[in-house]
């Protein structure tokens, strides 16, 4: 009979099929080793461009604010030394007309100053004004009246920039912060609908060289706010609605409540004699063109709102903004 059993395998061949799986596994775990660390490599790649990506444009975003932010800071600070200038400029026939009209030319000449300035960086600048936008106001430079009684600086006034009492230090009263409502030179702020508010410059007493500023309300008995040596000085700026003392920041030296007042006051000073120097304030009227004062006076310009269009190939940039330099929290 014939043998139909399989042959025995030959020698050096036994677990051969063993050692080829053996092998495919291997091939299989380097394959899936090489997969993950190309995976690995471009997650990582990913991960950095998003970062750079992301860094790329918050600096693009921060150097446009900057930008923006220096060309309207540029139209705001022309504007203002505009409108000035042109209120310093007005003579007493000047009228309101005559003033309003240079401030619209001027912003127009502005206009193409700063464009001609901005575009080597590749911008357009558009900045104009309308008519509408330009408030009338009354300028107000005199020397102090250097008289006791009460002297009119302002009445009926609205809102107040750039009040400034430029004294003599040494005209000043020497008192003490008791006796100023009596001695000291001050101003009062009268407001219609009921209170007032007032401010004293003097000498301090025990400290002559010292100029003092207190602050007090309806009369009553007020409190040192702040105080700066005149030893070296001959003159001292009082800057009521900047709320400076000389070379020093005097926070609260503005009443709060006239920042945005709803009710018209009137600016005077008293004890006039115990100070000598000049006094400027541009005010705005409650009603009418301007304001009544015992001081010399002249027709002005209190604000102008700007329209401002800036461009670039990155930026696009429009505003509105009303211009008042000097003015309570500007």
């Amino acid at each position: 009979m014939a043998d139909v059993s399989p042959p025995s395998p030959e020698r050096g061949r036994s677990g051969s099929d063993g050692r080829f799986r053996d092998a495919d596994r291997g091939q299989l775990l380097l394959v899936a080793g090489l997969v993950m660390a190309v995976s690995l490599v471009t997650l990582v790649v990913l991960l950095n461009a998003t970062i750079y990506s992301e860094n790329l444009a918050t600096r693009g975003v921060e150097s446009a604010d900057g930008e923006a932010l220096e060309v309207r800071a540029a139209a705001v600070e022309g504007t203002g030394t505009l409108v000035d200038a042109t209120n310093r400029n007005a003579t007493n026939e000047s009228t309101h007309a005559d003033v309003r009209n240079a401030v619209d030319d001027g912003i127009a000449d502005l206009d193409q100053d700063l464009l001609r300035t901005y575009a080597g960086r590749g911008g357009t600048l558009r900045l104009e004004t309308d008519p509408s936008g330009i408030r009338n106001g009354t300028l107000i430079a005199d020397e102090l009246p250097g008289e006791a009684n009460e002297t009119t600086v302002a009445a009926d006034v609205d809102r107040t920039r750039g009040f400034v009492l430029d004294v003599d230090a040494s005209s000043l009263a020497e008192t003490n912060v008791s006796a100023a409502p009596e001695e000291a030179f001050h101003v009062v702020l009268d407001v219609s609908g009921g209170g007032s508010d007032e401010v004293y410059v003097y000498r301090n007493e025990s400290a002559p060289d010292t100029v003092t500023v207190a602050v007090g309300d309806d009369g009553g008995t007020p409190s040192v706010l702040c105080e700066v040596d005149a030893s070296g000085d001959g003159r001292v700026a009082v800057d009521l609605t900047g709320e400076r003392l000389g070379d020093e920041s005097c926070p609260r030296l503005w009443p709060a409540d006239l920042v945005d007042s709803e009710d018209a006051y009137t600016v005077s000073v008293e004890n006039a004699d115990a100070a000598d120097g000049e006094v400027t304030a541009t005010a705005l009227p409650e009603s009418g063109d301007g304001v009544a004062s015992d001081l010399d006076a002249t027709a002005a310009v209190y604000d102008a709102e700007i329209d401002l269009r800036y461009r670039t190939a990155e930026l696009r940039f429009e505003t509105t903004v009303r211009v008042a330099p000097g003015e309570p929290d500007a």
